[in-house]
């Protein structure tokens, strides 16, 4: 061979070498691609899955009123007469109960867990009856009448589980059954998190509170019935502004409670429903100026039908309540935009420390005072107030607003008891624009500010007038025009009455 062909050979192995190395690191480089990729698929897939499951504990459900499907989940038949003492769940599925059980069902697990209660009974006399340690949500369906009850004193447990059905997350009760809780140590059914009540029929009787959830309490239907030595109906959450409410869409609700029927840390909002609520006994009512001021009306426990930290709103419903405290209080606004209302009050009927605003609904009111509220302002409405004291007050509770009753519509009569008693008593100023206006007793108006009357009917003791009398001066620039008949009063209303 010669020297030509020997460099022509070395240079061919030299291209042989790198070609080999070429397809070599193209392979190794294809298969990391592909694990990559399909490490990446598994990942997504993983994260798909836990992501559905955390939309349901993000509250879709509670969103959108649906519940979770189960079709896919594992399902598991119980029959608790054959166990004893702890029945334990520990991975995700549908569980189905029967029987009787001496103990209680304890659940400790990442995933869903949903429980079906099918007529069972199940008494702990030392804890509670369902434990829920841990779950991203927990829902519980009845299936014709089940019983869970606890005893007098909790052995073994962490020192806060103090309800028959205790849960530390998020907790849904559906379904067309029954559920009668017995709650002899303290309260009946407490979530951590969320408790959401879908429908079913579900009675509870309390030591202390019968329903509450830390975060929120939702209902969008079903018939509850309440007998608590606490409060009813509950949220706990005061450290959260965007927590501790509770929203009820509808339902027959019931209840007799030791102190507040339906107490929210932060907001009220009732859509619909039927509301029957007796506090401490019910109303003593009937008491007159003289005996309310003598009696002890200052309760140490709070006792109201309706009370919140924040807000109330009331979209519609039926509502009967007989309180020895106020029917319905907010520590700011009250806004009532229709519904029924029978409300029997030792002290206010209806009470908002800001403001108390009624766009409509039907209303019999037998109380200490009817409305009251640094601003009262009624757009409309059909308005009965039974008062040993005021009829609707004024008074400064709050600096958000300027004191001020402002009456623009409805049909609003009232009856005043004896003694000091004014029909409408504003220590601020008095707007009348619209709406009939019919007052019996001693002093149909009482103002310490500026009164405007621009329209409307006034009846005082049954008979017309456009007069509104003063029962007290307001002193100073105003101390002539306690008797001002409103077409010597021009001027339109001024606007800007918050005080923020």
């Amino acid at each position: 061979m010669n020297k030509e062909n020997k460099i022509i050979l070395v240079i061919l192995s030299i291209i042989l070498v790198l070609v080999i190395c070429i397809v070599v690191v193209i392979n190794k480089t294809s298969s990391t691609n592909n694990d990559t990729n399909n490490s990446t698929q598994n990942a997504n897939s993983t994260v798909n899955d836990d992501s559905k499951d955390d939309n349901t504990k993000t509250s879709s459900d509670t969103a959108n009123n649906t519940e979770k499907d189960f079709s896919e989940y594992p399902a598991y038949e119980i029959n608790l007469s054959e166990k004893s003492d702890k029945v334990e769940i520990v991975e995700k599925g549908v569980y189905t109960l029967t029987g009787t059980l001496k103990g209680y069902v304890y659940v400790n697990t990442e995933e869903n867990v949903k429980l079906v209660l099918d007529n069972v009974t199940i008494e702990n006399s030392s804890g509670p009856a369902i434990y829920i340690v841990s779950a991203k949500n927990t829902y519980i369906e009845l299936v014709g009448t089940s019983k869970l009850s606890d005893g007098n004193t909790y052995s073994e447990f962490d020192e806060e589980v103090n309800a028959v059905i205790y849960s530390k997350d998020d907790l849904f009760i559906m379904g067309e059954g029954t559920l009668n809780v017995v709650a002899n140590f303290e309260d009946g059914i407490i979530s951590k998190d969320d408790l959401t009540i879908y429908n079913g029929t579900i009675n509870v009787t309390s030591a202390d509170d019968a329903i509450r959830g830390k975060d929120s309490v939702t209902i969008y239907d079903g018939n509850i019935n309440v007998i608590s030595g606490g409060d009813g109906i509950k949220t706990t959450n005061s450290e959260d502004t965007e927590k501790g409410n509770i929203v009820i869409e509808k339902g027959n609700i019931k209840i007799e409670s030791s102190n507040d029927g339906i107490q929210a840390e932060n907001s009220v909002t009732l859509n619909g429903g039927t509301y029957n609520i007796v506090t401490n006994g019910g109303s003593k009512s009937a008491m007159t100026y003289s005996e309310w001021n003598n009696s002890s009306s200052e309760e140490e426990e709070s006792t109201k039908a309706i009370k919140a930290g924040v807000d109330i709103t009331i979209n519609d419903g039926e509502f009967n309540f007989s309180v020895t405290d106020d029917g319905i209080h907010s520590n700011n606004n009250v806004i009532i935009n229709t519904g029924n209302f029978k409300i029997t009050s030792d002290d206010d009927a209806i009470h908002a420390d800001g403001m108390a605003e009624i766009n409509g609904g039907i209303f019999s009111l037998t109380a200490h005072e009817g409305i009251e509220a640094t601003y009262v302002k009624i757009n409309d409405g059909t308005i009965n107030i039974e008062a040993s004291d005021d009829g609707i007050n004024a008074g400064q509770k709050s600096t958000e607003y300027a004191v001020l009753i402002e009456i623009n519509g409805g049909d609003i009569t009232i009856k005043m008891g004896s003694g000091d008693t004014d029909g409408i008593d504003s220590n601020g100023d008095l707007y009348i624009t619209g709406g009939t206006i019919n007052v019996t007793g001693n002093s149909a108006f009482d103002y310490d500010g500026q009164v405007k009357y621009t329209g409307g009917k006034l009846i005082v003791n049954g008979k017309e007038t456009t007069t509104i009398t003063n029962q007290m001066m307001g002193g100073g620039m105003m101390e002539n025009r306690g008797n001002m008949p409103y077409d010597q009063m021009n001027g339109e209303i001024p606007q800007g009455r918050m005080m923020r």
